[in-house]
């Protein structure tokens, strides 16, 4: 007699912490995962229930000017929201300095391992629903990013997108397949023209 006790308040509290844990699983708020926000958008905030708030993506455009030269940088992160491939922590830039535009992708992670690239290589490029167009890059010296070898061809395309730029590329840790939102980018044309970089 004393055994099923002991059993029954045993079986109590299981059930009990079982209905605790539930609880807490249905009610915790949700991380910023992939599915959160459509393409094009961010979890900028949460709101008291732990959904979402999104906000649209949008270009960031600094400009400096020393006294000698006058330096354009916009900036826009990866966005693989509606696909399954690693982001590796991208971002994508266009840059004008000394009247000379460059176009690049930089990572957190080092993707390119010394023994196996030792320059660059080809990268698939895709406007909207538009044909494939093959570039070639420049791998950068920290092996965490690349350098497109046509940078005005490729601003040039990005100002008449409308939606996004897909890219992929073979890397020592396999294929890569980044989307960056085109968002606003059209409308920062006449700063890099001001700096000297015309597209």
């Amino acid at each position: 007699m004393p055994a099923l006790k002991v059993r029954n308040r045993l079986n109590i509290l299981l059930m009990a912490f079982a209905t605790i844990l539930l609880v807490a699983a249905v009610t915790a708020p949700t991380s910023n995962a992939v599915g959160d926000c459509e393409f094009g958008y961010y979890a900028g905030e949460y709101d008291d229930y732990g959904d979402s708030i999104c906000e649209k993506s949008s270009w960031s455009i600094e400009e400096t000017n020393d006294g000698f030269d006058r330096l354009v940088y916009g900036s826009i992160p990866v966005d693989n929201s509606d696909i399954s491939n690693d982001p590796y922590d991208f971002n994508l830039f266009v840059r004008c300095t000394s009247k000379k535009l460059e176009v690049f992708g930089s990572s957190t992670y080092e993707l390119f391992f010394e023994n196996a690239y030792r320059s660059g290589g080809p990268v698939q490029v895709k406007f909207d629903s538009g044909k494939v167009v093959n570039y070639k890059f420049t791998k950068s010296t920290n092996n965490k990013g690349f350098f497109l070898n046509n940078p005005k061809t490729f601003s040039t395309a990005l100002s008449k997108a409308r939606n996004k730029v897909a890219m992929k590329f073979s890397s020592s840790r396999g294929i890569v397949v980044l989307q960056f939102p085109v968002a606003d980018f059209a409308q920062s044309k006449k700063i890099y023209s001001s700096a000297g970089c015309k597209f």
